[in-house]
């Protein structure tokens, strides 16, 4: 395997070069699994999307999808090429936007929930700092439904949300960036979850986590109580490292002292939940386009990462 796989990069080195633009198509239709749904994203009719497809594999001088493009499945080959593809255009829009970024200059208020906030945003907006210095940044943490209000009525540019089934934000954008499995979370020696009514640490009404949480418990016909409501992740993991509830949070998020429960210790599964980036706006307020973009890369590229959660 290693023979070959070093065998098709002196291959790539040797062959035509790889136009940018093919590699953004190919690695789209890998993320869309749909060449409509790709068409659409890059502004492209599907036909031109094919075609560039086809000239990709002329280059690399290897087929890289199996049979036709309804169901895209990559061969070895394209399997390959995929994590150089994201790599090379990683740095290709990481190139661009620093050249660029000096020139951008603007206001921008970002919303966001408090638990992205506190795990997600940090190193996130330390890199879009240091990238665009002309760029001043706003951070608004509240729900993700009144988050959708308040990008509607133009008080927020971006928000990074949870997409809730009856939140509809009037905006110019949707972009999923990732799907987020939920856990329990409990002290890592505690007994909280044993005992036979469960207190829960949760957010104020109107979260999704809160509502995906009673309903699993409800299902499963297990007995709760709301030992505390906190508009705050810190009040929630205070709770849980007191061992005084259990909580709900995103499976990426890592808390020291806090352990994951599962079904084995009597706690019912919970469903995913997905992560979406919300631009009030495209093409009016660069400074806004480009912190979206930079969101869009940093914390949507995690779920295509490969290893990533």
């Amino acid at each position: 395997m290693l023979r070959e796989k070093q065998s098709f990069i002196y291959h790539l080195v040797m062959a035509r070069p790889l136009e940018i633009n093919l590699l953004r198509t190919f690695v789209m239709l890998i993320e869309e699994q749909s060449v409509t749904r790709a068409a659409r994203r890059l502004n492209r009719t599907q036909p031109a999307i094919s075609l560039q497809l086809g000239r990709l594999s002329e280059a690399v001088g290897r087929p890289l999808f199996e049979r036709d493009l309804r169901h895209p499945r990559l061969t070895r080959h394209g399997e390959m090429l995929l994590p150089y593809a994201r790599q090379m255009l990683k740095m290709h829009d990481d190139a661009r936007s620093r050249l660029s970024s000096e020139e951008i200059a603007g206001r921008v208020t970002l919303g966001c929930p408090d638990l992205y906030a506190a795990f997600l945003l940090p190193v996130t907006l330390a890199s879009f700092r240091e990238a665009y210095p002309g760029i001043e940044v706003t951070v608004r943490c509240a729900l993700s439904a009144q988050l959708s209000e308040e990008i509607s009525t133009g008080r927020i540019d971006v928000a990074l949300a949870t997409r809730m089934p009856n939140v509809h934000p009037n905006v110019a954008s949707i972009t999923l960036l990732r799907t987020e499995p939920l856990v329990w979370l409990g002290a890592k020696s505690g007994t909280a979850f044993q005992e036979k009514t469960l207190p829960l640490a949760l957010l104020p009404e109107g979260n999704l986590y809160r509502d995906y949480a009673l309903s699993a418990l409800n299902n499963a016909g297990r007995a709760w109580r709301i030992a505390c409501v906190s508009e705050s992740i810190a009040g929630m993991e205070a709770m849980a490292l007191a061992d005084a509830a259990v909580i709900v949070l995103a499976e990426s998020v890592k808390v020291t002292g806090l352990r994951r429960l599962n079904e084995r210790d009597g706690m019912p599964p919970l469903p995913p939940v997905d992560l979406v980036l919300w631009r009030r706006e495209l093409g009016v307020f660069p400074a806004a386009d480009h912190l979206a973009a930079h969101i869009e890369r940093d914390i949507g590229g995690l779920a295509r990462a490969p290893g990533a959660l």
